[in-house]
């Protein structure tokens, strides 16, 4: 299994996860969180492994045509405590977790760089 995504910040009052890829373009990923009894122990700094299902081209094409993506669950595996979590695969489109990742960019509160 490849831990090759860094929790860089987690709120679970707010329903907030940002995760950022560890290698290559470095890029940052937020999703909201929809069930936290299965984070209650995870931090920033914790490295992930994501398991994506079956991502497939249907979902890209939705996406592009600006349809409303299907709910598709992934799972999360947490390398320091060894637990697992499920995530919606379209949340951050959905709950447009972009906007409150830019928020906590200028907070100072997460770096993507």
């Amino acid at each position: 299994m490849n831990y090759e995504w860094e929790i860089l910040y987690i709120n679970l009052d707010a329903d907030q996860l940002v995760m950022k890829l560890t290698h290559g373009g470095r890029r940052c990923i937020a999703m909201h969180i929809f069930d936290r009894a299965q984070l209650h122990n995870w931090k920033a700094g914790d490295l992930v492994a994501i398991d994506p299902g079956d991502l497939s081209r249907t979902r890209e094409i939705e996406k592009e045509v600006g349809m409303r993506m299907s709910e598709d669950d992934y799972t999360m595996y947490n390398r320091r405590t060894s637990g697992k979590a499920l995530s919606r695969k379209n949340d951050w489109e959905v709950e447009k977790t972009s906007d409150w990742l830019k928020e906590l960019i200028a907070k100072g509160l997460v770096d993507c760089s």
